[in-house]
């Protein structure tokens, strides 16, 4: 059989995933960046390092984290969210090439939206990969969290350009709700991002992109049976769902 793209990759971090702390198949979902030790740190700090390649300060800004306020980084949403944002990253170069952006007009207007971002460490890592884009999250409410990525973005990352007035100056948090255009208004050759996105949230943000001719990345979270067009089964059954993406 063919490896899937980027299997080979993730095949190196195979003994990290198993050392992590899990509960059933996944790595837990209450463990805490800070209450990884050891070995298994090292090879943390590896894995980050692989997936912000040429940025080796982020591990710093992310271990200053765990340290400074460690309740703010769980050990399963950073493996998720450097998987996804790897993935993305990977989609918007490609939109921003020669063939498919000539002129370089969409790499220079181009705003992209995390939408209902939670903490909003996939908008501030895909900001810091990409300074010449607008980056946006958006949320019903800013947690405390987001103030503590971006002093540690500040205090660690480069800016890509000296005249830059910081590090994080091309993202911005919006609280409210992604379907108000006083919020949320995507224009053609924008980039809509929605990770957990739950029940209808994740149609609605495709919807969307059709509408508005974005490109889009959606991670679908707590799909009922039949949503979608799909079935399958679930063995938490959680939420009441009995059925499971």
């Amino acid at each position: 059989m063919r490896p899937r793209k980027g299997g080979k990759r993730r095949q190196r971090f195979n003994e990290l995933y198993k050392s992590l702390p899990r509960s059933a198949n996944v790595i837990d979902s209450n463990s805490m960046v800070s209450d990884i030790l050891g070995d298994t740190r090292e090879q943390l700090k590896g894995y980050i390092t692989e997936r912000c390649p040429g940025s080796s300060e982020l591990v710093d800004a992310l271990f200053w984290i765990a340290e400074h306020h460690p309740e703010h980084l769980r050990t399963k949403e950073l493996c998720e969210t450097l998987e996804s944002v790897t993935l993305i990253g990977a989609d918007i170069n490609s939109l921003f090439s020669k063939v498919k952006d000539p002129t370089g007009s969409r790499k220079q207007s181009m705003t992209l939206y995390d939408l209902a971002c939670g903490h909003g460490l996939g908008g501030m890592l895909l900001a810091y990969r990409f300074p010449s884009i607008k980056v946006i999250c958006i949320d019903k409410e800013e947690r405390p969290c987001w103030t503590s990525y971006r002093e540690a973005f500040e205090k660690f990352g480069i800016k890509a350009n000296k005249d830059d007035a910081s590090v994080t100056a091309n993202i911005s948090f919006k609280v409210g709700d992604i379907m108000s255009s006083e919020v949320f208004r995507p224009q053609s050759g924008d980039y809509l991002m929605c990770l957990h996105g739950c029940n209808e949230l994740s149609p609605s943000v495709l919807t969307k992109a059709k509408s508005y001719n974005t490109g889009f990345a959606v991670m679908p979270c707590c799909l009922p049976d039949g949503m979608l067009g799909v079935t399958t089964t679930s063995s938490n059954n959680n939420w009441g769902i009995t059925n499971d993406a």
